[in-house]
């Protein structure tokens, strides 16, 4: 039973992970799969970006496009160790009068003309080792993490409709989750994670990435969430307005990879579970403070994740057939 209990929340865990803005922030959560099980998640999400931070004033270069579906892959090696991979697509469109120039600075960057343009982004691992589930005897449940960001290719990244930063990053961090008994079906989680990267033109600009998850369960299959992620970068450089004429040409070729950004998105999402199996979920996002970079003005993203046991599962969720929701009010002791 602490089995299927453990593998229940685990599901709710990663529906609310998926929809706190896969493409920017770290990816692990607290609560692992059992040996043998595992999730795939499937992801879409459209977001739009009405105006530049310059440094800290909005200013109106014209707005971005962007939609991405990413693919996810969660499973259990062992009780206490699971592994993570996935790679989104991103598609994106500029459509203002400021597009970027080529490298070169000879001519416009054919990537900003307006249209869609999408590649492969950035495969993204991560290895987790609970070493609590039960941390002072107050039921949290704790998990450290260490994972990668690797271009999946040579990608464009000096444009407004780019499709990532084109950098590589090893991410170290812990993740902490707590399942509340006085108050019943409340669920909240939170995680750190410290990027490293590779200075460029001379400029450090690792960064820190957090999160919180709020999670309550209305009815047996209904749940609502209340998200927030944010990230700081490290050193960088800020971006002034006019900065081509300003900034070094190098600095401004690399300043979407260089640039120090501090922001904060908040949002609120739901979950339904369909079986045992399947689960339903979308969320909406929108930046309250931003430094640098682009304003997410409006983010929707929705998605569905299944999962799955191998012939080395416990087998044990297959046979007890529980829901998400009766999991967790058993634990809650309803």
């Amino acid at each position: 039973m602490k089995t299927t209990k453990l593998r229940c929340v685990f599901i709710a865990m990663a529906a609310m992970l998926a929809v706190s803005g896969f493409a920017r922030t770290v990816h692990a959560q607290a609560w692992l799969p059992p040996q043998g099980e595992g999730v795939v998640s499937f992801v879409f999400q459209d977001q739009y970006f009405k105006y530049h931070v310059l440094p800290t004033q909005r200013v109106d270069l014209g707005p971005i496009h962007s939609r991405a579906m990413l693919v996810d892959v969660t499973y259990g090696l062992t009780d206490k160790i699971a592994v993570s991979v996935g790679v989104p697509w991103i598609a994106a469109k500029y459509t203002g009068p400021n597009p970027h120039p080529l490298s070169d600075f000879s001519r416009p960057n054919p990537i900003d003309d307006g249209t869609w343009h999408g590649a492969a982004q950035d495969f993204r691992f991560d290895v987790r080792y609970n070493i609590t589930r039960n941390l002072l005897g107050k039921g949290i449940v704790v998990t450290p993490f260490i994972g990668s960001i690797v271009p999946s290719h040579e990608y464009t990244y000096f444009a407004h409709a780019a499709v990532g930063r084109g950098v590589k990053e090893l991410q170290a961090g812990v993740a902490a989750a707590k399942l509340f008994e006085k108050v019943p079906n409340l669920l909240v989680q939170g995680r750190y994670g410290y990027g490293l990267t590779k200075q460029i033109v001379g400029i450090s600009f690792n960064r820190s990435l957090a999160s919180l998850e709020l999670g309550y369960f209305a009815t047996p299959r209904l749940r609502f969430m209340a998200l927030t992620t944010g990230q700081r970068t490290h050193g960088g450089i800020d971006i002034p307005q006019g900065a081509r004429a300003i900034l070094p040409a190098e600095q401004v070729v690399h300043h979407d990879q260089i640039h120090r950004e501090i922001g904060l998105a908040m949002g609120t999402g739901a979950s339904y579970s369909l079986s045992q199996s399947v689960d339903l979920y979308g969320s909406w996002t929108r930046a309250v403070t931003q430094r640098n970079g682009h304003l997410l003005d409006r983010g929707l993203t929705v998605g569905f994740s299944w999962s799955f046991s191998t012939r080395q599962g416990s087998g044990i969720v297959r046979t007890a057939q529980k829901s998400l929701i009766r999991c967790v009010c058993e634990k809650s002791g309803m």
